[in-house]
């Protein structure tokens, strides 16, 4: 660690004739370190490349595909409520409880989904078919597709998003819901129905707009995202506090060499939203944004024969827009391509690194130690969940004395420089010597710390950033 000595004047301040003590002694000399920056890839819960439904059951290695802290896990509501009343909760605390698991913890992205292909089918549950919903059996009966309009069949949306919002709404490790419950696979459309008009022919804003609502009331505390290509829904989502997403990033002629997401669907959405939305380029500063590659690497190599430029001005514009997660389907990355991953990597979400920490070379028992830390978050994005900086001081025998924390959080730290704070009154009975001083990111219950990019990782998961000497007050 590089080190700076300074040496400052502080005045004591007077306050109804009392004097206060200032933070630092008059002529301190001030103890400036600027600890070690990683250039590797770090992995955080929440951000980055997602596992899709934990790589489907593959087992591909940390050379086929980058470590990840985000599974995305999509459901059928014939899965989530097989019974009337009756969830299957259990199938998703099993997940939450994996990902804790690990040795590095993932968060965890759900949609909540009605709908398949018309051959594949019904993918609501049979016993609200029986109470007489309203809707059209599709596919030679094969597929029973719901009228979002149905007042019995809403009730029960509701009754289902209630249910599912009261056991894992404000869950500290669940990074986002995905705004679904309509369309196929949840995606706001029904293109692959031929038998069925267009999603947004068939209903109103106002009717597509209420799914919307169910899912604000049911997540309150929850991040929400909300698919790009959902017209005036998606501006009415955004508008509410919604981040958003999209599908088939990446692709520049994978359906048409005339027509391509890149170059026309995206500007022309994105322009739309920004027409309709106040401060829609900003929306990434509040809530995710969340991309799906089209079809996977290894077609956009063997198939569509992307060059290094064009999978580069993927990723490219992926940051461009401040993304939090990118879902590359759980499947084999090129070699070709993956340096290009892994840069993007070391921009996506967050990355928070500590630039200079400063405090007095020395402190006396009963002395207030102020210690102060510039961080940089060389991301593109807020954590989108509130950590907070700790302090504490380590003996060379162990003991730990804690320091508290900051009183920011991290959902205001912005890509840039922030400045954290600590004071703390020492007690008189703390044991002179030398200590460490010691930093972590942690969420509001102290717990899941982040990973800097820094050296100076404990096993614990705190960063050994400095030194101070406690001397005897007598």
């Amino acid at each position: 660690m590089k080190k700076k000595r300074i040496s400052t004047l502080v005045l004591t301040c007077l306050v109804g004739g009392a004097s206060i003590a200032p933070f630092a002694m008059a002529n301190q000399d001030l103890n400036i370190q600027y600890p070690k920056e990683l250039d590797t890839i770090i992995v955080n819960p929440g951000v980055g490349i997602e596992a899709f439904h934990n790589g489907w059951g593959s087992q591909l290695t940390a050379e086929q595909y980058p470590e990840t802290g985000i599974d995305y896990y999509r459901f059928y509501w014939n899965e989530l409520e097989p019974q009337e009343g009756q969830f299957n909760f259990e199938m998703i605390d099993s997940l939450f409880q994996m990902n804790q698991s690990l040795s590095q913890p993932r968060h965890i992205a759900l949609r909540f989904m009605t709908m398949d292909e018309p051959y594949s089918g019904t993918k609501i549950p049979n016993w609200l078919i029986d109470k007489g919903i309203k809707g059209k059996w599709v596919s030679d009966g094969k597929t029973f597709v719901p009228d979002l309009d149905d007042p019995t069949y809403l009730y029960y949306v509701k009754t289902l998003l209630d249910a599912l919002g009261q056991r894992y709404d404000g869950n500290k490790h669940l990074a986002h819901v995905d705004i679904g419950m309509a369309g196929s696979w949840g995606e706001w459309h029904n293109s692959n129905f031929s038998e069925l008009p267009p999603l947004h022919e068939r209903y109103t804003t106002e009717e597509l707009n209420h799914i919307v609502d169910l899912h604000f009331q049911a997540f309150p505390k929850t991040n929400k995202i909300m698919l790009i290509n959902a017209g005036d829904t998606l501006s009415y989502a955004v508008g509410k506090g919604a981040g958003w997403r999209a599908d088939c990033l990446g692709d520049w002629h994978h359906f048409s060499t005339t027509w391509s997401h890149m170059n026309d669907d995206y500007p022309y959405r994105v322009g739309q939203a920004q027409r309709s939305v106040a401060n829609f380029d900003n929306t990434w500063q509040h809530s995710p944004v969340s991309f799906e590659i089209c079809g996977n690497m290894q077609g956009w190599l063997n198939d569509q024969k992307y060059t290094r430029e064009e999978v580069k001005a993927t990723f490219d514009w992926a940051l461009d827009h401040h993304a939090s997660s990118i879902n590359l389907k759980s499947l084999e990355v090129p070699a070709e391509y993956r340096d290009i991953v892994d840069n993007a990597m070391k921009k996506i979400g967050f990355r928070f690194r500590v630039n200079k920490i400063q405090h007095p070379y020395s402190v006396n028992q009963n002395e207030t130690l102020v210690v102060e830390s510039e961080f940089i978050n060389e991301g593109v994005t807020p954590t989108y969940q509130p950590y907070s900086v700790y302090y504490r001081l380590v003996s060379s025998t162990g003991e730990v004395v804690s320091l508290g924390k900051d009183t920011q959080n991290t959902e205001n730290w912005l890509p840039g420089t922030h400045v954290s704070k600590i004071s703390k009154l020492l007690p008189s009975s703390l044991q002179a010597g030398t200590y460490s001083i010691e930093i972590a990111m942690l969420n509001d219950c102290g717990e899941e710390g982040l990973t800097l990019a820094n050296e100076g990782k404990r096993p614990d998961g705190w960063y050994r950033l400095s030194e101070i000497e406690v001397r005897s007050a007598n």
